[in-house]
């Protein structure tokens, strides 16, 4: 083992068992070839490096964001309802639209007096997938 190589592992050893804050910048990447060296991410021009730390799937974090897709949809339905925010288009400016549909809204009235706001409700109440919605330039968002 040359003296570089042999200082590198020794540096990262010392990082490691310290506990200093600087694992982003230098992770830990094993070599796995005869030398068993230790190296810094950088170097990596012609090395085959394996990462040690996989990061796995958290189940905790899948079932909020699975939460989060759902509550998106529920919280644009209630705010589709048309008093007293579907007929501002409160719910299209949630799911992101254009600028010019929740004038739309008020220039009609609120939806020609609720009647289009009342339908967004009922559509988002009843399609499961609500990525059809969102981004949705139309004025009539359910239109294909």
């Amino acid at each position: 083992m040359s003296s570089k190589s042999l200082f590198i592992v020794i540096c990262l050893l010392f990082i490691q068992q310290t506990g200093f804050g600087i694992e982003a910048s230098l992770q830990k990447y094993y070599l796995l070839n005869s030398n068993l060296e230790i190296v810094d991410s950088v170097i990596t021009s012609d090395i085959n490096l394996t990462l040690v730390n996989k990061k796995r799937p958290n189940p905790l974090l899948n079932f909020f964001k699975s939460k989060q897709k759902k509550n998106k949809r529920i919280t644009a339905a209630i705010l589709a309802f048309p008093f007293p925010f579907g007929i501002v288009g409160l719910h299209r400016i949630y799911l992101g639209t254009a600028p010019y549909v929740p004038v739309a809204y008020i220039g009609s009235l609120g939806g020609v007096f609720g009647i289009l706001p009342f339908i967004d409700f009922c559509v988002l109440i009843l399609d499961k997938d609500e990525k059809r919605y969102i981004d949705n330039k139309k004025v009539f968002m359910w239109v294909n």
